[in-house]
């Protein structure tokens, strides 16, 4: 629902090929790494793979792993066949993803929650109705993040894309055990996802209400979602999950009703400071909480803030 944008993207995917990089080379088996190769070249990559392998030229395996968006719905739609072997699922599966003091490199620095940790992001992107988080606890840690797999890795699916970094999402519990192995089609690493709903509550629709004579269940959201969110609302139950926040869309409603935009401007121009007015009444812009708070989708489309 919402854009996966990072900063440190750049840091991020090298840390990531890095790590898988150094399992490749130095921890799995020959047999292995050739059944891995023998599939990736004959998906559509940039660089085109012989059939013998040069061992000291590992592009293939860099243009694999960090695949994009397109790329990943390309092999998915038209080379499935190529995306059945498991390694990457076992390396997921025993490494990556198996608890904070098992690594994927040699050098133990990378796994799911260090790669969670220097994302930065603080909301489940799927729904941004809940926070994801790691805990510390003493010696332990507990998360209540999980990394989905955007493409499921099932026998039935595609198990050869685990490690895919673009097929990683950071998502709550909620949504990776309500979506499961079922299928989205909006993937959040995509630029143009945020356009694909509009996230408001019909009342809005009607006009000249007054907000402040109408009731809280007047206020119930929908999802107004085209092209690939469609099946991500319908798989995710997100138009129900939403419902809760009837009495907050509510405030928010009454509230922009009540201090529009010229009367803060006329604040403005009388010489009071603003800011702190706005604050308490909307909480912080969307450029700045998205990410980092819950539903800044849905603020941003109810009263444009």
């Amino acid at each position: 629902m919402i854009h996966l944008e990072f900063q440190n993207i750049k840091t991020l995917r090298q840390m990531h090929y890095g790590a898988v990089l150094d399992y490749v080379t130095q921890r799995m088996k020959a047999n292995d790494v050739a059944q891995i190769y023998d599939n990736i070249r004959k998906l559509p990559l940039p660089t085109a793979c012989p059939k013998t392998r040069n061992k000291s030229d590992f592009t293939w395996l860099k243009e694999f792993i960090l695949a994009d968006t397109h790329s990943l719905k390309n092999f998915v739609t038209n080379y499935s066949n190529f995306l059945k072997f498991d390694q990457f699922r076992r390396l997921y599966n025993n490494r990556f993803s198996k608890s904070p003091s098992v690594f994927v490199d040699r050098a133990e620095t990378f796994n799911s929650y260090t790669l969670f940790n220097s994302m930065g992001i603080k909301v489940c992107p799927y729904c941004e109705h809940e926070y994801i988080e790691v805990l510390n606890r003493g010696e332990s840690k507990s998360r209540s993040m999980e990394f989905d797999h955007f493409y499921p890795k099932g026998d039935e699916h595609y198990p050869g894309l685990a490690m895919c970094f673009y097929n990683l999402i950071p998502s709550c519990r909620n949504c990776n055990h309500t979506k499961m192995e079922q299928p989205l089609t909006a993937n959040p690493y995509d630029p143009a996802i945020e356009s694909l709903t509009s996230v408001y509550p019909d009342i809005m629709d009607k006009k000249g209400i007054i907000y402040s004579t109408v009731s809280d269940d007047d206020c119930a959201i929908s999802f107004h979602a085209k092209g690939g969110m469609v099946t991500n609302e319908s798989t995710l139950c997100l138009e129900q999950r939403y419902q809760t926040l009837r009495p907050e869309v509510h405030r928010l409603l009454m509230a922009r009703q009540q201090w529009p935009h010229e009367r803060l401007d006329e604040l403005k121009r009388m010489g009071f400071v603003i800011q702190p007015i706005i604050k308490s009444l909307f909480g912080n812009p969307s450029n700045v909480s998205k990410g980092k708070e819950l539903h800044t989708k849905m603020k941003k489309d109810t009263i444009g803030y």
